[in-house]
């Protein structure tokens, strides 16, 4: 097939999938302001701020709860409805040559939701909403895209052989049960079948057509990227290039950096609407193409101007100047260019050190440290030990939990050479060098180990020193309740409502949810946030440029020379980094 020929739907169809991905961003963004309003309103009933990873059972303990996981399911409905459903028939009709209703399809698309009351029904949106997202592959709707494995559960699956080992099985696993049934709701869809019968004709033409699709798959991939790339270097880099061969002001310099940097963000904020419309255009057509008896061809439209598409562009232009205008006057504010996030070490050093031990203390003040992170569990003999995992066995070689065994008994064990320390003797080895998180960790985390870890750091006299972290709600509002002169922090790694509004100091969020909104809304409400638990230089660079008050890490010493790096930037760097942090 020629080169023009494999453009063509795509070119032709820009406009009316750009029409219609504006329409359905609003239907759906309206419909999930509604229900998401009215979630809010049951949290505010029952109490709540928010719903979090320390306290889901929230959500099948009250009648609050129930409600909140109907409506839930109420919008991943809205979003199958109109981005799959309606998205594949206002392609299919687009590419027919016909004049497609977007609000027909979209109409069409939640009549079409019945079809979906079955088990492949439910595994199609299982699989849309959160296998697809989470191992990146095949589709999956904009609600759930930055659903992910949380990165400290898959660090444990990259360094357990088993676990990784079934982890890529079951990619290997999904990725061929995806092309099997690749055409399943095209079936269904447009030929009106039952998902049974949809499924069987999608592996009667996958098993016939395998090899074609594999080409026609590859070259779509191919030509994608080529595409993306050259839209990339004639928007942004050459410009750019150019910019910095040749003399000028520096005021000058930052507003042409900052314009040519804009119609990259604005051209990947198109090419990203538009990715998932190309893909089932594509599907679509190789879809007729194998169901066609006498063979089918797409035939090219007739050549027409779009006004709304050209007014668009020109809006956008002018937007981006404007920008462009005021970065170059306000440019410390709109991007960042002071580094305040400081650095807390993760298990006392992070990997500088034997982990949660008093040397690792010391290394992480000597590194620059702001805090250093621990996690304390109760001996059987009533006595607070520093450990992270539920026993001994990684650090020590002793398959016991602290809950089994003594102090003294602890006291033998050794990690990495140094000795397993208790709270005492960390809070000592902190004193007016490093603020310590103590973290009330493992089975024996309750309301006795947060009254003991209060007494203990109150004889100390270090509670302006201290701050107790859980991944308990329940515990640290204890300790809000009956000792407020405390400092806490919550570690949450999945959060729905106002998460700001909950009574704690600090909020320790892991990566996907700390986004620019919620440290802003947590600002706001006079409380400080972390970022947990960031150790790759790439996330390392990108939230020590935020307004994070600090990151969690066990990456201490590169922590420390990306920050001093980020310190010395010049105008460029950070514009492009700025740049880098809205695309991803």
């Amino acid at each position: 097939m020629k080169l023009k020929n494999r453009i063509l739907p795509y070119y032709q169809a820009i406009p009316k999938l750009l029409s219609f991905q504006v329409v359905s961003f609003i239907v759906l963004s309206v419909l999930t302001w509604g229900i998401s309003a009215l979630c809010g309103l049951l949290l505010g009933l029952s109490g709540k701020a928010a719903v979090t990873s320390g306290d889901l059972m929230f959500l099948f303990t009250h009648w609050q709860g129930y409600v909140m996981i109907a409506l839930t399911l109420l919008m991943v409905v809205c979003y199958i409805a109109v981005e799959l459903n309606a998205q594949v028939i206002y392609c299919a009709r687009l590419i027919d040559g016909e004049k497609p209703s977007i609000w027909q399809s979209i109409k069409e698309g939640f009549a079409a939701m019945k079809k979906y009351l079955n088990l492949r029904g439910v595994l199609i949106i299982l699989y849309s909403v959160l296998i697809a997202p989470i191992l990146g592959l095949g589709f999956s709707v904009s609600l759930t895209q930055s659903f992910y494995i949380p990165r400290f559960i898959m660090s444990v699956i990259q360094a357990t052989p088993l676990f990784l080992t079934a982890y890529i099985i079951a990619i290997v696993a999904l990725t061929i049960i995806m092309f099997i049934y690749i055409f399943i709701v095209h079936g269904a869809l447009l030929d009106g079948m039952t998902m049974k019968e949809a499924s069987v004709n999608s592996r009667h033409l996958m098993k016939k057509n395998w090899k074609n699709f594999i080409v026609e798959a590859i070259c779509f991939t191919v030509l994608t990227l080529f595409v993306a790339a050259l839209v990339v270097i004639v928007c942004s880099v050459l410009p750019l290039l150019i910019v910095q061969l040749i003399p000028m002001s520096e005021s000058v310099s930052i507003f042409l950096n900052v314009l040519f940097c804009s119609f990259l963000v604005v051209s990947v904020a198109v090419m990203a609407l538009l990715s998932v419309s190309f893909l089932i255009i594509k599907l679509t057509t190789l879809y007729k193409k194998y169901t066609a008896e006498d063979g089918w061809e797409y035939q090219p439209h007739e050549k027409k101007r779009h006004p709304l598409v050209i007014t668009a562009a020109v809006l956008a232009v002018v937007l981006c100047v404007a920008f462009s205008i005021f970065s170059t006057m306000n440019f410390n504010e709109v991007f960042r260019s002071q580094v305040t996030t400081e650095i807390i070490a993760h298990r006392a050093g992070g990997v500088e050190a034997p982990e949660n031990t008093v040397k690792g203390i010391e290394v992480a003040y000597e590194l620059g440290a702001k805090g250093c992170e621990i996690d304390i569990q109760r001996t059987s003999d009533g006595h607070y030990v520093v450990n992270h995992d539920a026993d001994f066995e990684r650090v020590a070689g002793v398959s016991k939990t602290p809950n089994e065994m003594t102090l003294s008994e602890v006291k033998q064990l050794r990690v990495d050479g140094e000795p397993v320390p208790t709270l005492e003797e960390m809070l000592d080895a902190s004193r007016n060098k490093v603020i310590l998180f103590v973290e009330l960790k493992g089975e024996t985390a309750d309301d006795r180990m947060a009254d003991d870890a209060v007494r203990i750091i109150k004889e100390k006299g270090m509670e302006d020193q201290t701050v107790l972290i859980s991944l308990k709600y329940d515990i640290l509002d204890y300790i809000e309740q009956k000792y407020p002169e405390m400092q806490t922090g919550y570690l949450a790694f999945i959060s729905f409502g106002q998460v700001e509004n909950t009574p704690f100091d600090y909020l320790a969020l892991e990566e996907e949810i700390s986004t620019d909104e919620t440290i802003a809304s947590v600002h706001a409400k006079g409380k400080k946030i972390m970022v947990w638990t960031v150790n790759e230089e790439d996330d390392l660079d990108y939230f020590m440029n935020t307004d994070a008050d600090a990151v969690i890490t066990d990456s201490v010493k590169l922590s420390g020379e990306i920050k001093e790096k980020l310190a010395q930037r010049k105008p460029l760097e950070i514009i492009l980094q700025r740049v880098s942090s809205l695309i991803q």
